[in-house]
């Protein structure tokens, strides 16, 4: 077999070697797929998207990449300095120990793909991969590598090539239009290295020190600002500095220089209609985009890597799980993009300088819903002593749930005042305990009903979260 002839065959084909991309190829790889990735750009590439919240750190330890990470040189993002409500800075600090990371994306893009490569990844780049043909066994993706045409054939396809998309998935906006206007500056002096965030009459801005020197500065429009002021190509600079000049960002340097091109790009957030099937799976942007405001593209984007890893081997290796693996990625991609923009909207809400313009009017939240009360308090032994059983919305529901590298139907408690359908908690299977809550107990006699599923003490932590939930009342 010639080596063209070698990589024309494979199991999972990938494309795109962004975040998402990689880690979904590199945890597949050690589930002990074939994959092969297709990433049409030579690395290291600019790419925006700089910012990495605190919560990155699980995801990367799970791909063994976060010792690399650290040794990577990338600078920590310990404050921030946020102009919002009313032009007032307020610094906002990271709880100590749990710093974010501002990074080069062309070099963290670069050390995912290269763990995937080692992890038994075959990667083709640069590749360009044109639209993959759905056939009888799977898939062909016609490819231009080293200068020659092929196609390369897989069972199963992953679709990790960012909002362009290589499956032309329909998109469903969650969001108004919003455009980033961004560029690079330096200065003679750095003013402190926060990261700044800042609100202006028709738009928001945010700008970071980077770790070749530069600062990274965006602001985010209505695209009909652009349309009102006949921006063009030629334009668009101009315009770039003049809301830059009234954002406060620049105070980051004295002396600030714009040191690179202005460019425009879609920052309006959507979810893919149908994020997953029985032969291909869309992650990272090709599946949904969330708002830039909270700066977790990239988490995100390694979440539906690592969640859709597992979706991908349970239809590989246990069909029979089919069904539960489709459901499960579908609601958690749904979940996420409504929490996230229920989440955004509300921090919109919150800037009341200019809350009366279309830009903020069109991006905040309406009055939030009215919010159950908590349970009072329980004073001494009054939970100990008292008889309890879950109230009369809490049920059990069958919900798809990831058990070890795989996913199947668990029954989970469910209740209105819950987000989602909870299985475990702490590490203990919920249904079996709770199930035994249906006429009531004391605390004692809960202890005796629980004792081979859980100890004692974690019994009684189990009885107050349900208790703090709302999931209890009281036998009269």
């Amino acid at each position: 077999m010639s080596g063209l002839e070698a990589w024309q065959h494979t199991e999972v084909c990938v494309i795109g070697g962004g975040p998402a991309g990689s880690a979904l190829a590199l945890r597949l790889a050690r589930l002990g797929h074939e994959v092969c990735l297709v990433e049409r750009h030579a690395f290291p590439r600019p790419q925006v998207g700089e910012a990495l919240t605190p919560g990155v750190w699980p995801q990367l330890e799970l791909l063994g990449v976060a010792d690399e990470v650290r040794r990577a040189g990338f600078l920590p993002a310990h404050e921030a300095l946020v102009r919002w409500e009313d032009g007032t800075a307020r610094p906002l600090r990271e709880r100590a120990g749990a710093a974010g990371l501002l990074v080069d994306r062309g070099r963290f893009d670069a050390l995912l793909l290269a763990a995937a490569a080692s992890a038994g990844v075959r990667v083709l780049q640069p590749a360009s991969a044109r639209r993959p043909e759905r056939t009888a066994e799977g898939w062909e993706v016609p490819l231009l590598y080293m200068g020659r045409e092929s196609r390369l054939r897989a069972r199963f396809l992953a679709d990790a090539s960012g909002r362009s998309g290589c499956l032309g998935a329909r998109k469903v906006p969650v969001s108004v239009p919003t455009l980033a206007l961004h560029g690079y500056w330096r200065g003679e002096q750095r003013q402190g290295p926060e990261t700044r965030v800042a609100a202006g009459p028709d738009a928001w801005y945010w700008g970071a020190h980077l770790p070749d020197g530069s600062f990274s500065a965006m602001a985010f429009v209505d695209p009909g600002l652009l349309r009102e002021r006949s921006i063009g190509r030629r334009t668009l600079e101009p315009l770039y500095r003049e809301l830059l000049e009234d954002s406060g960002l620049l105070e980051a340097w004295t002396a600030p220089r714009l040191v690179s091109d202005v460019r425009a790009r879609d920052a309006t957030c959507y979810r893919s209609e149908v994020p997953i099937s029985e032969d291909c799976i869309l992650v990272g942007e090709a599946s949904f985009s969330i708002d830039p405001l909270s700066s977790s593209g990239v988490q995100k984007a390694l979440q539906t890597a690592l969640s859709g890893a597992v979706a991908v081997h349970t239809l590989r290796v246990r069909p029979d799980h089919a069904a539960a693996a489709l459901r499960f990625y579908t609601e958690d991609q749904r979940d996420s993009v409504t929490r996230h923009a229920a989440w955004a909207a509300g921090y919109y809400a919150e800037h009341r300088a200019h809350g009366d313009r279309p830009f903020w009017k069109h991006r905040a939240a309406p009055t939030p819903a009215p919010v159950r009360p908590e349970p009072p308090p329980l004073a001494g032994d009054a939970l100990p002593h008292r008889r309890w059983r879950l109230t009369s919305e809490a049920v059990l529901v069958d919900t798809p749930c990831i058990v070890g590298d795989f996913i199947e139907l668990r029954r989970a408690l469910s209740h209105p005042r819950l987000a989602r359908p909870v299985a475990w908690l702490d590490g203990v299977e919920l249904a079996p305990l709770v199930e035994r809550l249906d006429k009531g107990l004391t605390l004692p006699q809960m202890a005796d009903t629980w004792a081979r599923q859980v100890p004692w003490r974690q019994g009684v932590a189990i009885l107050g979260w349900l208790y703090r939930q709302g999931l209890l009342s009281e036998v009269p």
